[in-house]
């Protein structure tokens, strides 16, 4: 026996999908435009994805995603196997360098390792998937919050979260990685650079990563930057 699909269900993501391809927070007046809805119903439509925590309203009004869908998209990614796509250049990677590589997302207001594969040597970079690292101090942190979308870093901004200052995210985008070095028990270096799908949009970064003494951060930014380069690629289709 066919079961036929919610049409109210459908209408709602509809909605959803609306406000989600718009560059900027949108009018009510807009979307029901959009939908070919009376406005009634458009806000219906609304009210429910904000009730189910999906988007939210502006001060003045309009309508934008919540933050929520980027907690998802983290586990999209890793669901589709993105993690494991890149098992292959994480080991590459450690193999050129000796150091540990990593994949990380920006997930809500922090960087998230989603899949990390370690070095060989006794000495390693404390860090284990699923570890959260700030947006403002670390490589990962920089180089996803230098090519977020303008909307996503106003809302990080609004929420308080520290990011890297303007001149910290134009030589980010400029050179093309990040470093940082990250006191703790042990003292540990990074250097991070972004993977960009077909639309240019940043969707995750790898870095090499280890203990700062002997860590060759020249070496490993080359590292890097090429096999983020070749991942963009692939995620462009190019051969």
């Amino acid at each position: 026996m066919a079961v036929r699909p919610l049409s109210s269900v459908l209408k709602t993501l509809t909605a959803f999908d609306c406000v989600a391809a718009a560059a900027e927070p949108m009018r009510l007046v807009d979307i029901a435009k959009q939908l070919g809805e009376a406005r009634g119903a458009a806000h219906q439509r609304l009210v429910t994805l904000v009730e189910a925590g999906w988007i939210e309203q502006t001060q003045d009004g309009r309508y934008r995603l919540t933050l929520r869908v980027v907690s998802h998209a983290a586990m999209a990614l890793e669901q589709s196997n993105l993690g494991a796509r890149f098992a292959g250049v994480l080991e590459e990677m450690v193999t050129q360098s000796g150091e540990t590589a990593s994949l990380a997302v920006l997930d809500g207001r922090d960087a998230v390792i989603v899949r990390r594969v370690e070095s060989r040597g006794v000495l390693r970079a404390d860090l284990k998937v699923g570890a959260h690292l700030r947006l403002d101090k670390t490589a990962f942190g920089r180089v996803l919050a230098s090519h977020a979308r303008p909307e996503i870093i106003e809302r990080l901004r609004a929420q308080g979260v520290s990011l890297p200052d303007d001149d910290m995210m134009t030589l980010v985008r400029q050179q093309g990685y990040a470093i940082s070095e990250v006191e703790g028990p042990r003292t540990v270096s990074a250097v991070a650079a972004p993977i960009l799908d077909a639309q240019g949009e940043c969707i995750g970064a790898l870095a090499l990563s280890g203990p700062f003494q002997g860590f060759d951060t020249e070496k490993c930014a080359g590292i890097v930057v090429a096999a983020a380069a070749a991942s963009s690629g692939r995620m462009r289709g190019d051969q």
